[in-house]
């Protein structure tokens, strides 16, 4: 049986690199259009912000259909040199909207950032109608005071020592619901998973190797620190550089081989 690699941060790091500068046009091109898709998407009257959130998991299937491909083609390379040349297409990034993509599954993992999103809101949107003194809320609404003016009564509420539970509790269930979705999507798209299924074991991975996860994020963070001092350009760079990464990680931590069913589908710790 194949041995397992080890999971690490830096290697995650690396082998998205080795994804993305053997088609940097491809992958590149792909991440920035479903990018601009998804805000394209937001202008839509009425479901903008809900179809966005919709179409980014069918999108982010697609992506990672192309990081697929791109795999499928350097394993080729060590014995088919001119493998490197296949061509492979845009039309990758629409894969998941067709009859046999589990684009059902994809768009019920968009219905749950938006429950997700509707619950913070709705958390904190309770404290301040709990916090805010009498008639405050009212003042907010009102249409003839200004945005300024309305951060201005709002800074105190959010900012005092009784609203460090709620943000305690808001980051708190964040850093849940991205620990379920992070490897969510390919859990769909390669594993078959069903939403339940592919939320628990990307939950799973991430707090098995949470020791990875963090040496990962600290040199991400560390990248994404360019990004104003370029003013957004590195962003062009960077963000599909984190989806090659995070697909090189999904790959080290889900290990499957070809022909090998009785492979385990546990994450690696």
């Amino acid at each position: 049986m194949r041995k397992r690699p080890a999971s690490s941060g830096a290697r995650w790091i690396a082998g998205g690199w080795q994804l993305l500068k053997t088609r940097p046009g491809l992958v590149i091109g792909s991440v920035l259009l479903m990018y601009l898709l998804i805000f394209l998407t937001s202008f839509v009257p009425l479901i903008g912000m809900g179809a966005g959130y919709l179409l980014a998991p069918l999108l982010g299937g697609g992506v990672i259909m192309i990081f697929v491909r791109i795999a499928q083609i350097l394993e080729r390379a060590e014995e088919e040199p001119l493998a490197r040349e296949q061509p492979i297409g845009f039309d990758l990034l629409f894969s998941q909207f067709s009859n046999g993509a589990p684009w059902r599954t994809l768009l019920a993992l968009g219905g749950v950032t938006i429950l997700v999103n509707l619950a913070m809101l709705l958390l904190v949107a309770g404290y301040l109608a709990a916090a805010m003194p009498e008639g405050g809320m009212a003042a907010l609404n009102n249409p003839e005071i200004s945005d300024s003016e309305r951060a201005a009564k709002l800074l105190p509420v959010l900012t005092s020592g009784a609203a460090i539970w709620l943000w305690l509790l808001v980051i708190g269930l964040y850093v849940v619901y991205l620990s379920a979705m992070l490897f969510a999507i390919p859990r769909v798209v390669l594993a078959g998973d069903t939403v339940r299924g592919a939320l628990s074991a990307s939950f799973r991975a991430v707090w098995f190797n949470w020791v990875p996860m963090l040496i990962f994020g600290l040199i991400w963070l560390a990248l994404f620190m360019t990004v104003p001092l370029t003013v957004g350009l590195s962003a062009i760079l960077l963000v599909p550089w984190g989806w090659a990464a995070m697909y090189a990680a999904y790959v080290s931590i889900f290990p499957r081989a070809e022909g090998q069913p009785e492979e385990s589908d546990q994450p690696v710790g």
